[in-house]
Parts: C-alpha cells; structure tokens; sequence
C-alpha cells in the first residue's frame, strides 16, 4: 500500500491490493468516501512513473500534469502553486453507458518536499505486490 495523506485536511487517497495489472484506489475523508478497483493494463507500473516525473521537480511548475488509467476509471492530476503546495485531483469512477454510472472527484493538498517519498513508496507497491 502507499497513500497521498493531505497536508490540509484529512483526506487521504490510498493505493492498495495490487494484483498484476490491477489495483484498488480509495479516496476517503472530509465528505467523500469512493473505492474502486482499476486496471493499468499493459502499464501497471505508468503510475509510478508518473509520480517519479514529479518528483523531478525541485521547484513549482506550470500547468497540470495527469495520468489515467485506459478506461478512464482512474484519473489522477497534480498542480503546484508558487509557494510549493501540489494539488492532486483524483478521480474514480464506474459503470459507465449504465443508468447507473458515477464519478467521484476530490482533491488532496500535499507539499512539492514530500514527492520523493511519495514516488519512492509509489514504485515499492508497484515493484513488491502480487503479480
């Protein structure tokens, strides 16, 4: 498992259970509650490398950066403001073309000093779970 805890509140979004190319994504705190199984297909790992993308960044940058899982069931983007606080807005949704389909959205607020731990503990999970 690795998580994003918010520096802000007490959201969390936690990344757990992974099976090859699966794994489950949980968003849950200050008034949202969400799980969802997703599938990276033929790139369980573009998650954590995209995290490691981040982590290069030893200042603020521009624009929002995303990474999606194919189906679009699993969406994640992350924004820095110029004092270094990053954003990341995920996304979980399921069941779509059903009468039934939702989406959920929340934001978690994280610091620019804690990507490396954050993309370091991404590539753990992806490296050290069940294939």
């Amino acid at each position: 498992m690795f998580s994003i805890r918010s520096s802000s509140s007490d959201r969390e979004v936690r990344f757990l259970d992974r099976r090859g190319d699966e794994f489950v994504v949980e968003i849950e705190g200050r008034g949202v509650t969400a799980t969802q199984w997703v599938c990276a297909f033929t790139d369980p790992d573009g998650l954590a490398r995209w995290m490691e993308s981040l982590a290069t960044n030893e200042l603020p940058w521009k624009g929002v950066r995303s990474w999606a899982t194919l189906e679009g069931e699993f969406q994640i983007s992350a924004s820095c403001s110029s004092g270094g606080a990053v954003t990341f807005l995920v996304t979980l949704s399921g069941l779509p073309g059903s009468s039934e389909a939702w989406r959920v959205s929340a934001g978690v607020t994280s610091e620019l000093g804690q990507l490396p731990g954050l993309a370091q503990a991404a590539r753990h999970f992806f490296e050290h779970a069940e294939v």
